[in-house]
């Protein structure tokens, strides 16, 4: 697999703290895939020719060993009868005060320590 010969540093940008791994997001994808796959009770082979891709294609999607396309998650979400969302997400908190905020992940500031989970 892919991911056991790349570095941790290859499969992950890192922009003002915030780590976005490749990986991650094919995985998500992946689980997804298999999971709408599963309602329909298609196999991989119906599946791919539907969306006109190979067989191998679809096992590659579902394994996570490959990042998809926004072309090719579009025609999985067209294929599904699925709308295709892309967030880009905020930390939001409540302070023991009750007051709520938003912020960039990977902020600075020393008075507000938190886990966002996504530190090595």
């Amino acid at each position: 697999m892919l991911s056991e010969v790349m570095k941790p540093s290859d499969r992950q940008t890192r922009h003002h703290g915030v780590s976005n791994d490749s990986f991650a997001l094919a995985a998500e994808c992946a689980r997804r895939l298999a999971e709408l796959r599963a309602d329909t009770g298609e196999t991989q082979k119906q599946l791919a020719l539907r969306l006109r891709m190979t067989e191998s294609m679809i096992s590659r999607l579902e394994r996570g060993d490959h990042v998809p396309s926004l072309h090719t998650l579009c025609r999985i979400a067209t294929a599904f009868g699925r709308r295709l969302e892309i967030v880009f997400h905020e930390h939001e908190h409540t302070h023991a005060d009750g007051t709520r905020h938003t912020h960039a992940h990977g902020h600075d500031d020393g008075d507000h320590q938190h886990d966002h989970g996504d530190e090595a």
